[in-house]
């Protein structure tokens, strides 16, 4: 450092110090308006074990070795050095290279919370000390270190949803031009989609609890081509059912997509081209009760809803598949209805009569281990409950004024059974995302 001194004498040499641990347009604008205020600019790089102690344990991103080389890289530098391992007063890591280069001027950014310190050390060895802005031209967007750190570990999350009444009503193509309602709420732990990778959260595949509309939302958000932030809930739902429909032939409903996408407890209006939320309002203090009082266990079968499709599509015209579908209707209305009465028995009650609507609709919803099932909660004090979902296995929802003690009866009747934790998501899929 004094030999590069002694052969610079007669030059004006420019001192400033960083971590630089990911090189961005913010680092090279500094660097531009450090060297202005010189002829040579030579930079301080922060050691590996400096950054740590300074940033977090997962700092820095990239070695010492290579953010020298980098910074050294730069057009405006014209030397680069390691700074000291220890840090000083102020967080500063540079006090021997300070002293052994005693540049003509030191150069920081005005928001630096030691700046006082640093003036007086830049006082000690008669160094001219010069703060700049963090500014940035009108052609760049900005952005620093963190922010790109963030970004690179930003996951995109997305709830499921229980069901309580009403599905199948949200099928266009069975309806007939006639009104379906879906009383329905989103739940976490969220699905996340990270780096290309899915985290399911511990939910199984085939629970009946929309994983699969999840996962298309998620990749829909991830597509470079698709703008979540200027559009609406509604349009992202729409967007999602269109893509998922198209893959499905146009055989399925609006019911999840909407469910996903709005968060929190809704009842649905479903025609033939549209889906809107009922102005049933539910309090939050109604919403935990009901909360208190819902299970949901898995049968430990994973749910294949092919057959019961196939069934709907050959009974819905039927003077029996009219009248279910009358009755799941009239149940996802009601139970959203009750439920804002505080009525939570009729609630359960009305979970059960669209468990049996939904077996006459298509009766292969339901098997021997699911009656058995269903049969056994309620001879254990359960009020109601249905399977989530198209059925053929995946998860029930049931309701119990113990709902702890109905949990540990099934577990110990149906060994393969099991419970599937999970609460109300009351945000929406835009403000999950800081979209």
């Amino acid at each position: 450092m004094d030999q590069l001194r002694r052969k610079h004498s007669g030059k004006r040499i420019v001192f400033c110090s960083g971590c630089f641990d990911i090189l961005q347009s913010g680092h090279a604008v500094f660097f531009n308006q450090c060297k202005q205020l010189g002829d040579i600019l030579v930079v301080g790089v922060g050691r590996d074990v400096t950054v740590q102690k300074l940033k977090g344990p997962d700092r820095p991103v990239n070695p010492e070795i290579n953010r020298l080389y980098l910074v050294a890289a730069m057009q405006e530098v014209d030397f680069v050095v390691l700074n000291d391992e220890e840090i000083g007063e102020g967080k500063i890591d540079f006090y021997t290279k300070m002293e052994l280069l005693k540049p003509d001027v030191f150069v920081l950014n005005d928001d630096d919370n030691a700046i006082d310190i640093k003036r007086a050390l830049c006082n000690r060895y008669g160094v001219q000390f010069e703060l700049v802005p963090r500014i940035v031209p009108e052609e760049l967007i900005p952005t620093s270190t963190s922010r790109i750190i963030n970004k690179i570990n930003f996951s995109l999350k997305a709830p499921l949803r229980i069901d309580f009444a009403g599905g199948w009503t949200d099928v266009p193509f069975i309806m007939d031009g006639r009104k379906g309602y879906v009383s329905n709420i989103a739940i976490h732990p969220l699905i996340e989609l990270r780096a290309g990778k899915f985290n399911f959260s511990g939910y199984p595949r085939g629970s009946g609890l929309s994983t699969s509309s999840a996962v298309k939302l998620l990749e829909m958000l991830n597509a470079r081509s698709y703008d979540a932030e200027t559009s609406s809930l509604t349009v992202i739902s729409e967007d999602l059912f269109n893509l998922e429909n198209k893959e499905l032939e146009w055989f399925i409903g609006r019911q999840d997509q909407y469910a996903i996408v709005h968060g929190g407890f809704h009842c649905f209006e479903f025609g033939e081209n549209y889906a809107k939320s009922l102005k049933i309002q539910i309090s939050k203090e109604k919403l935990d009760l009901l909360r208190k009082h819902i299970i949901l266990i898995h049968t430990g079968e994973s749910r294949n809803a092919q057959l019961a499709v196939e069934e709907v599509y050959s009974n819905y015209k039927t003077k029996t598949g009219q009248k279910a579908i009358e009755e799941l209707a009239n149940c996802g209305l009601n139970f959203a209805e009750q439920l804002q009465a505080g009525d939570l028995e009729n609630c359960a009650r009305l979970s059960s009569r669209n468990w049996e609507a939904q077996k006459k609709l298509a009766p292969t919803s339901t098997n021997d281990l699911l009656d058995n099932m269903y049969n056994y909660a309620m001879s254990n004090q359960a009020l109601g409950g249905k399977i989530c979902g198209a059925g053929e296995g995946g998860a029930f929802i049931f309701y119990s004024k113990h709902p702890e003690r109905l949990k540990r009866a099934m577990k110990s009747k149906f060994p393969s059974c099991f419970e599937i934790d999970f609460d109300f998501e009351l945000n929406d899929i835009k403000t999950l995302n800081h979209l």
